[in-house]
C-alpha cells in the first residue's frame, strides 16, 4: 500500500521497476543492491483491461506489485452480491499476507485498464526477511495498514446515506489517487458509474443521482470516464453529520 502524505499527492501513472519496488512501503527499507537484485529477479508481466489478475480461493503463491494502470479488488459472495474492496494503482503492492502462507485469495482482482505488474515469489520474500531485518517491520506496517482499510470499509458500509458512502470513497480516491489540475483533482482511477456503485454497495442509478447532485452544487465535474473534485472541503462537510437539534422544552403544566 502506497503511504499516505499530508495533502493530495501527485501519482504517476507508470513506475520504473526498481522505482516500483522502493516506492512500495515494504521494501522502502532495503538498499539499493538489494532493490536493484529484487528488480532484475522479478519477472514484470502485463495484462490487458478487463484480464482477471488471480480468482477468488485459487492458491496465493506471488506477491504483486503494479507498475502500471489500475487494478480492482472485489469479493462475490453466495448470492451473486459484488463488493470491491479495493482500487490498486501504480505503486501498490498486494497479496502480501496470504503469499507468505500459500493461503487461498480471498478476492478477485480484475484490470480496469492495461496493467503491468511484477510478481516476487514466496522464495524471494522469505529470503529478504532472513537477510533485511527492516523488511520484517515494514511488512508488519502494510498488514497494519491493510487492518485499518477494513477498519474504515466496514464504517462506511454501516453509514445509510449514500451521498455520505460515496462522498467518503471520492475523498479516499483522492487521496491516494488523485491528481492535481488547475482546478481541482482528477481521480485517475477512471471508474464508471457501475464500478463507483460496486465500490459502495449501491446501484447504478443511484450513483448516477447521487453524482449529477454534486456536480449541481458544484463540488464535482463529470466527463467520460473522467471524474474531477472541484471542492474538498465541502466534500468533507458531508462526512460530518449536522449537530442533534436539543429537544424542545415541554411547557409547564400549569
Amino acid at each position: 500500500m502506497v503511504q499516505k502524505r499530508k495533502g493530495i499527492p501527485h501519482r504517476r501513472i507508470a513506475l520504473g521497476t526498481t522505482n516500483a519496488l522502493r516506492d512500495v512501503p515494504c521494501f522502502a527499507s532495503l538498499k539499493p543492491a538489494a532493490l536493484n537484485r529484487l528488480a532484475k529477479e522479478a519477472p514484470e508481466k502485463e495484462y490487458r483491461r478487463g484480464e482477471i489478475l488471480f480468482q477468488q480461493g485459487d492458491i496465493c503463491e506471488e506477491i504483486l506489485v503494479l507498475t502500471k494502470g489500475s487494478v480492482k479488488v472485489y469479493r462475490l459472495s453466495a448470492d451473486g452480491g459484488h463488493q470491491t474492496l479495493r482500487i490498486m494503482g501504480a505503486g501498490d503492492c498486494f497479496c502480501v499476507a496470504p503469499s507468505f502462507h500459500q493461503a487461498r485469495y480471498p478476492s478477485t482482482a480484475q484490470c480496469m485498464t492495461d496493467v503491468k505488474l511484477l510478481k516476487l515469489g514466496q522464495e524471494q520474500c522469505l529470503s529478504l526477511l532472513r537477510d533485511n531485518p527492516g523488511f520484517a517491520s515494514g511488512v508488519i506496517h502494510c498488514f497494519c495498514d491493510r487492518m485499518a482499510d477494513m477498519a474504515a470499509l466496514l464504517e462506511t458500509s454501516s453509514i445509510r446515506q449514500v451521498r455520505r458512502r460515496l462522498a467518503r470513497f471520492l475523498l479516499e480516491l483522492a487521496d491516494c489517487r488523485g491528481v492535481p489540475t488547475g482546478d481541482g483533482v482528477l481521480l485517475a482511477a477512471g471508474l464508471t458509474h457501475d464500478e463507483l456503485a460496486a465500490c459502495i454497495g449501491t446501484a447504478r442509478e443511484v450513483i448516477s443521482r447521487a453524482l449529477e447532485q454534486l456536480q449541481r452544487e458544484g463540488l464535482v465535474r463529470l466527463g467520460r470516464r473522467r471524474l474531477v473534485l472541484l471542492d474538498l472541503p465541502r466534500l468533507k462537510e458531508i462526512l460530518t453529520p449536522p449537530p442533534p437539534q436539543p429537544p424542545a422544552k415541554k411547557s409547564a403544566l400549569r
